[in-house]
């Protein structure tokens, strides 16, 4: 089970267990913060983006995976 080409997709990296889908997500990158954001409050954030991720979680051991959504 050590062998990442025996592997389906479909488990958890972990445990092996079927691993679901729970959507996809918008997370933040790049940007600033701490004392940039009160100091320029919303200019603070012109250099932040916003990356797409699939989220998937296995049900046995709790873990979570991110992937790149196939759109």
């Amino acid at each position: 089970m050590n062998d990442p080409a025996a592997r389906s997709p479909d488990q958890c990296l972990r445990c092996g267990a079927p691993i679901q889908s729970m959507g996809i997500e918008d997370f933040r990158v790049g940007g600033n913060s701490g004392g940039w954001k009160l100091l320029f409050g919303e200019w603070a954030e012109l250099g932040e983006g916003m990356l797409k991720l699939e989220v998937f979680a296995c049900g046995s051991c709790g873990k979570v995976e991110f992937r790149v959504p196939h759109e």
